[in-house]
């Protein structure tokens, strides 16, 4: 008999269901109605890996995507991996009061858009900042700061002009990129950090 294992949102308990009750179980723990899973979008999920970096000690650790809500962990320090948005495809938004968690803490690497309501070429660049988001899902954190709302990163990072693209890898600012860049440099200039 062929079964699937579904974690429950809820608790986060692994339970082995049957094929034929996919859709109709409810967890052994808790009782609430657990989500369908297909056989072939289950493997899928559990053959893909993704590389997160700790946000203590900075270790790279290959984690299996379907293990991420189970309470993954460093191999190096044990501190727990953060993994809160990571396969949303949508941008982060930053600010004076998370940047240090969401960018120098960052499980991946990041790309910051600095932008501002007044700039005209940020209209055009949001876009493209949206779609890099939606493709680069797990394997890079896409986050936007508006400079006009958040000073003390405009001043820490003296952005004088925008749009303005910052790399971050593991705590580090490693490259600054000012203007409407195209997607595929972007993409170009983040693949030495993948």
């Amino acid at each position: 008999m062929d079964s699937t294992i579904i974690i429950c949102p809820q608790c986060q308990t692994k339970n082995r269901i049957p094929v034929e009750k996919d859709g109709n179980a409810t967890c052994g723990r808790c009782h609430q109605p657990l989500p369908a899973v297909s056989t072939d979008h289950s493997q899928t999920q559990t053959d893909e890996r993704l590389t997160l970096r700790c946000g203590q000690c900075h270790a790279k650790n290959r984690v299996p995507a379907a293990k991420l809500h189970a309470g993954a962990k460093c191999g190096r320090c044990g501190a727990p991996l953060q993994h809160q948005d990571i396969l949303s495809g949508h941008p982060v938004m930053v600010t004076d009061a998370n940047f240090a968690q969401t960018v120098l803490q960052s499980p991946l690497p990041v790309l910051l858009y600095a932008w501002a309501p007044w700039c005209s070429v940020c209209g055009s660049t949001g876009p493209v900042v949206e779609q890099l988001a939606a493709e680069t899902k797990g394997k890079v954190r896409i986050a936007k700061v508006n400079i006009d709302a958040n000073p003390t990163i405009a001043n820490q990072y003296n952005i004088l002009s925008v749009p303005s693209f910052f790399i971050f890898d593991a705590g580090q600012m490693k490259d600054h990129l000012v203007g409407g860049i195209p997607k595929y440099d972007l993409m170009m200039k983040m693949a030495a950090y993948l």
